[in-house]
């Protein structure tokens, strides 16, 4: 990977870190930078953001859009019931 990709790839990185961090706090077990939650690096293990690492922006990014596809699903059932 050249200097120039990883270059490109941080702002898209720091983006969806920020996204992740505006739907949920990380939660951490306190001994790896990972969020159990949706398995995004964090910035330590204490978990205080989200950092995504640049090979996984992918994984980050379809599970957000399936946690946005839950929500309107049950946004639906709900309209549907009342």
């Amino acid at each position: 990977m050249s200097g120039e990709e990883i270059m490109a790839g941080q702002p898209e990185a720091s983006l969806l870190g920020l996204r992740l961090d505006e739907h949920h706090a990380p939660e951490t077990n306190g001994r790896m930078a990972v969020c159990r939650r949706c398995g995004a690096q964090t910035d330590g293990p204490e978990g205080r953001r989200h950092v995504p690492d640049e090979k996984r922006l992918a994984h980050a990014e379809r599970w957000l859009d399936s946690q946005a596809r839950t929500r309107h699903v049950d946004h639906a059932r709900e309209l549907l019931k009342g």
